[in-house]
């Protein structure tokens, strides 16, 4: 009975946290909607339409990067496959666990002659250059401006961060070291385990190309902030890090499907102990990016089967 009862209270659990978030977040963007008036928020389509494109756009360099990857491993597709594997898998970082993207991976790109293998390698090597590039970035933001919970606060987490920094560096330059929890992750889910071993040269070449989508990322979550309200280019990138940071954190919370909740209290956390701004913009702009965020993500997935019916018409 306890083995039947536990795994239910773990969905309850799970989604009581991910629901408690998600209910501070907008009852903050609610209850202070007169102060965020006051505050000059207001709502610009233009710099709304420029977040969406460019997202759009760090998407597709996402899986660009991927199919990069992929080809590192021995397996050569064209883009438009890339893209259909891409973001018809993607869907699945929704589902409990963190597996169903390489399932869903897997299987499609088996279906274009790719066997698992490669696959599989480059999925999680890709997951782990997007989470190592990502925390450079953070951690880089954090040694530069530091993180202060409260104004009179001595512990700015400066040092910390500047040891995570060079953890993550040298794991990046020597991904073969991340091999172990690489496989174990990888036989707790019942998948084949991958045999990687990668030289600097090749390290570095795949650190930069999952370096560059993060900073399109913070560019569209700029331009979000910009069309609530007057944000300068000069908090580019100290806003950058805070999208960066709340994204790989997220990506980690396991319990939680595609970061969801998760992001976006780490969003709020960071804007305010990183940025003057406020409490309920930062809020606001938590909420309506992870919208932008879904509204990009279903129209890239809808393209996916317009992409895949032409490509049966073709070979048809």
């Amino acid at each position: 009975m306890n083995n039947r009862i536990r795994p239910i209270l773990f969905k309850i659990l799970k989604f009581a946290i991910i629901g408690a978030i998600f209910y501070f977040v907008i009852n903050n963007v609610v209850s202070n909607w007169e102060q965020l008036a006051a505050q000059g928020v207001h709502f610009d389509p233009l710099y709304a339409l420029l977040s969406i494109l460019v997202m759009m756009l760090a998407w597709l360099t996402t899986s660009w990067s991927w199919g990069k990857t992929l080809e590192a491993f021995g397996a050569k597709l064209k883009y438009r496959d890339v893209f259909v594997i891409y973001f018809r898998s993607m869907i699945g970082k929704y589902l409990p666990g963190k597996f169903w993207q390489i399932v869903g991976s897997t299987y499609l790109a088996s279906k274009r002659g790719v066997q698992e293998g490669p696959t599989i390698a480059s999925v999680v090597v890709g997951q782990v250059y997007s989470l190592f590039s990502g925390l450079v970035i953070f951690m880089s933001a954090i040694a530069i401006w530091g993180m202060n919970f409260s104004s009179g606060s001595i512990f700015n987490f400066k040092l910390p961060s500047i040891c995570v920094l060079v953890l993550i560096l040298i794991l990046s330059l020597n991904p073969n070291l991340t091999k172990p929890a690489m496989n174990w992750f990888l036989r707790l889910f019942k998948r084949t385990e991958i045999d990687v071993e990668i030289d600097i040269r090749q390290s570095l070449r795949l650190f930069i190309l999952f370096l560059i989508p993060w900073f399109a990322f913070g560019f569209s979550f700029w331009l979000f902030a910009r069309s609530l309200t007057f944000v300068p280019f000069g908090q580019y990138l100290k806003l950058t890090s805070i999208m960066v940071g709340a994204t790989v954190i997220g990506f980690l919370a396991i319990f939680s499907p595609g970061g969801l909740g998760i992001r976006e209290g780490m969003i709020v956390i960071l804007m305010t102990s990183m940025t003057e701004y406020s409490v309920s913009f930062s809020s606001a702009v938590a909420v309506g990016y992870r919208f932008l965020s879904l509204i990009v993500e279903m129209v890239a997935f809808c393209l996916t089967w317009a992409i895949n019916g032409k490509r049966n018409t073709i070979h048809g």
